[in-house]
């Protein structure tokens, strides 16, 4: 029997198994940002909620433009985007 060995990978590539959920099994979103009540968002929500790319909220907030809790990732307040948006909306003549 004669095994695949990869360039990169120095051991036998393995088949990996999934197991394929039934029909009945309730589907959990991965990032679910519908929640009306949390009033912490990640920086993909916050993204989305602003309209803007998850690379330019991490932006904003390294320049000081927008305020977030640090741990092990970053959280946005509800209150301070809803703050941001007040303080940068322009009215068009």
């Amino acid at each position: 029997m004669s095994t695949f060995f990869s360039r990169l990978h120095r051991g036998p590539i393995t088949s990996v198994s999934y197991t394929i959920p039934d029909d009945d099994a309730p589907v959990q979103p991965k990032d679910s940002c519908t929640d009306a009540a949390a009033r912490l968002m990640s920086t993909s929500c916050a993204a989305r909620y602003l309209g803007k790319s998850v690379w330019t909220i991490r932006r904003m907030f390294f320049a000081g433009e927008l305020r977030a809790i640090r741990g092990k990732h970053l959280k946005f307040d509800k209150r301070d985007l809803d703050l941001w948006i007040e303080a940068n909306k322009g009215q068009f003549k």
